[in-house]
Order: structure tokens, then sequence, then C-alpha cells
């Protein structure tokens, strides 16, 4: 079985993995695994998905097809945590998606003081 079947067979079995994982477990180095990825995103059988992971940017690697299935997750657990938040009166930074936030410059929270002033 050639890389890019792995590859394909890898996403097959866990619908997603992160590209500095991805090589580790193919045990083929960095830059090569990075060529082979482009290729199959080029032939639209992958899609790279920038993210940030301990302060550290790679690519989340998923199949084509399946980030609409990933953006309606992550739509669907953000409608969860607003109603959470206007339940419990829960500030945005407890389910917060974002990685890399600085609460001070976050409009939600800004948003939410706003609110929580003028409820109070």
């Amino acid at each position: 079985m050639d890389t890019r079947e792995e590859i394909l067979q890898i996403l097959e079995q866990k619908g997603s993995v992160l590209q500095k994982d991805l090589w580790k477990e193919l045990k083929i180095d960095s830059s090569k695994c990075s060529r082979i990825l482009r290729k199959l995103e080029k032939e639209g059988l992958i899609k790279r998905v920038e993210v940030v992971v301990d302060g550290v940017k790679t690519f989340k690697i998923i199949p084509a097809g399946a980030e609409e299935e990933e953006e309606e997750k992550e739509l669907n657990l953000m409608a969860i945590m607003e109603k959470m938040e206007d339940l419990a009166g829960l500030p945005p930074c407890f389910g917060c998606l974002e990685i890399d936030c600085d609460a001070t410059k976050c409009i939600k929270m800004e948003v939410w003081f706003l609110r929580r002033a003028t409820i109070d």
C-alpha cells in the first residue's frame, strides 16, 4: 500500500487527523507528508484546515465533503454553548472553541458584559 492510500485509510478510520500526527504515524518526514497532502487536496480527496494546537500551527486533515459536517457540528456546539450562556449566565469563555483567545480583545466577551450590564 502506498502512502496516499495509507492516508486515505487513516482518514476513513478516524474521520480527521492532525497533519503533525499523521506524518509521525506514517513514519515519514513532515515535508514529504505536506507534499502528498497538497496533491490529495488538489485532487479534491481531502481538505486541509489550518488550526493552532499548543501554540503551534498545523493542519487538520479531513476527507473531502466532511468539512460541511464539521462546520455543522461546530455550529450546533456553538448554539448549545450560547443557550447555556443565556440560561446560566455563563461567560462565553466557558465553552469557547478559540484556542488562542485573548479575553480582553474578545468581541463575544464584550457583548456578554454589555448584556449583563443591561440585565442587572
